[in-house]
């Protein structure tokens, strides 16, 4: 398990990780772009001559390309030598042949990328105590489908992965064939057309994570598990691929949203939120070689044995679907480099710290305290619960920054919002309500409000100002009325918008195996704020947010990633 406070070699992790601390400054990845190669089979089962065929055109690299990494970080990136940043992931297919009496476990996605990892994540539970291999669906960017009764996801998944869309929505030069949607005259129904089509994009599990890790054995950190992916989302067509007739088939039928609880051991206590409970002995004794659930989100939604091996398996399969594609970690490099720039830190100093490792660390060194000199915030803001409670939680976003900068952090968990009750330590009463907002002075304020982000950026490194990176989905952030109390207490906060569009370039470079003709650009803008969040020193983020819950476990994994390799060179 990811805790510093347990490792006997936490003396030395801190200079073990200087390394690739200096990397996120200084590192530029190689440049590469991937021209559409079209898959095999609907069935991702990839040989290794269209993996060799798909990673020599993924990866390009020019003598201008390496000038301008020269110029903008120092030196050229030496790939044979150099140790790697934690996003320089190979996107390796996943190889496994089925046998005639396989069984197989697999599910519908639905909602966001957090939702859906979560989902992937009980997925791979089950499979693994069910021994069933796992047919991995594709991941959704975008605009995503939403939860609906059975059986209407399985038609919507259907029609957003239908292959023909991909010549019928786009022209030969790879442009959007405009389409207004289509209304169905009886029912009044938006027909699925190109207009939905085009606002999201398919990308397979294993372009963007590790599944290897999941399929390695359990003695080399793996779970042992076989894994097939999808990418036709027609149930017809996984009879057809698996070979499958009705009597193979099970399917769990959901009319509502939390319909099955799962637990493993008789006198588990039922859980309120789900209407029906079913055993791992019910489910492990059913006969049909494949046992499609329908939907299995929720944190909550496996009654495991919490003590026990599930732990270490849950953190396993966390740890193996972070998002790491390389064109994340160029982008990223290129904005921490700038945030970065000019802070009189050790490098070996700017790790992730939760808020028990960084009490540890001032107990450790005996030391007066130390500013952090790079914090980072996840404020989601956008929609929903979120943005109705924007308001009142920014203000608690304020006082625990403001503690962590000042030494006096009293809580020892790096959420906000009392909403959610899994490692809730916030007061009854709101600290907001018992003490004023505390403000930065207001010629400071004042003085590097008038700055570019370059000045501005070298005068807080100058005045040894907290550095302070606010990822969040609020429109105009700097603009903001609600966020105003955050710029008031710390005038070196940044956010995505204020640094040069440049660091796009990495996004638009690549495309997706399952959708060649859609730009990802706006779908990854995401995880690179969440890996800037995640090499933050400290890290605040909004309590019930799954995409804070996800850079928390990122954090986790850098530092559970430097510490595997310690061990692997020791």
């Amino acid at each position: 398990m990811f805790l510093l406070k347990t490792n006997p070699r936490k003396k030395t992790i801190l200079i073990i990780l200087t390394i690739f601390s200096l990397l996120v400054i200084s590192l530029q990845l190689l440049r590469y772009q991937y021209d559409g190669i079209p898959l095999p089979s609907r069935l991702i089962q990839w040989s290794t001559d269209n993996y060799n065929e798909y990673i020599n055109n993924y990866y390009k690299t020019t003598d201008d390309n390496d000038e301008d990494e020269e110029h903008l970080h120092g030196h050229v990136h030496d790939d044979s030598s150099s140790p790697r940043f934690i996003n320089n992931h190979h996107p390796e297919p996943i190889q496994h042949t089925p046998t005639p009496d396989e069984k197989y476990i697999t599910y519908l996605p639905y909602s966001r990328f957090s939702n859906q990892r979560s989902t992937l994540l009980n997925a791979a539970l089950l499979s693994k105590y069910l021994n069933r291999t796992l047919i991995v669906p594709p991941m959704f960017l975008g605009s995503a489908n939403g939860w609906s009764p059975a059986p209407g996801l399985y038609r919507v998944l259907a029609n957003m992965t239908d292959s023909s869309f991909q010549d019928r929505c786009f022209d030969t030069q790879g442009q959007v064939i405009p389409e207004e949607p289509i209304v169905e005259e009886e029912t009044g129904e938006v027909v699925f057309g190109c207009y939905n089509f085009t606002t999201y994009a398919m990308l397979p599990w294993s372009w963007a994570t590790d599944l290897h890790r999941l399929t390695k054995p359990e003695e080399e950190g793996g779970l042992g598990i076989n894994i097939m992916e999808r990418s036709d989302m027609s149930l017809v067509t996984l009879q057809q691929e698996l070979n499958l007739s009705e009597e193979d088939l099970y399917l769990m039928q959901d009319n509502t949203r939390y319909q099955w609880h799962i637990y493993e051991n008789d006198g588990d206590p039922r859980n309120l939120r789900y209407q029906y409970e079913i055993s791992l002995k019910e489910l492990n004794g059913i006969d049909q070689r494949l046992l499609h659930f329908y939907g299995i989100f929720g944190y909550d939604r496996l009654e495991l044995d919490a003590e026990g091996e599930s732990e270490e398996y849950r953190l396993r399969i966390e740890q193996a679907l972070i998002f790491r594609h390389p064109a994340i970690g160029e982008a990223s490099a290129m904005i921490l480099g700038q945030l970065l720039n000019g802070i009189e830190k050790e490098e070996s100093e700017l790790v992730p710290l939760d808020p028990y490792q960084a009490q540890e660390k001032e107990d450790q060194e005996q030391e007066e305290y130390e500013l952090p000199r790079f914090v980072a915030a996840h404020v989601r803001a956008g929609d929903g619960v979120f943005l109705k409670k924007l308001k009142d939680r920014v203000p608690e976003f304020v006082h625990q920054l403001w503690d962590i900068m000042t030494g006096n952090e009293t809580t020892t968990d790096d959420l906000i919002g009392s909403t959610n009750k899994i490692n809730a330590t916030q007061p009854t009463l709101p600290r907001h309500k018992l003490f004023p907002l505390p403000k930065a002075p207001y010629e400071l304020r004042k003085e590097l409000s008038h700055m570019d982000l370059s000045t501005r950026l070298s005068e807080c490194a100058k005045r040894n100002q907290m550095v302070l990176y606010v990822a969040t989905d609020a429109e105009s952030p700097r603009q903001n009325k609600e966020l105003k109390p955050i710029l008031d207490a710390f005038p070196c906060t940044f956010f995505m918008d204020d640094f040069p569009k440049d660091w796009r370039t990495p996004l638009a470079n690549v495309r997706s195996p399952l959708d060649p003709k859609k730009e990802l650009t706006e779908y990854l803008v995401m995880f690179v704020d969440a890996t800037l969040c995640s090499w933050a020193e400290r890290f605040v983020g909004t309590r019930t947010s799954t995409f804070s819950n996800y850079i928390k476990q990122f954090r986790h994994a850098i530092v559970d990633e430097m510490l595997e390799r310690q061990e692997f060179t020791s």
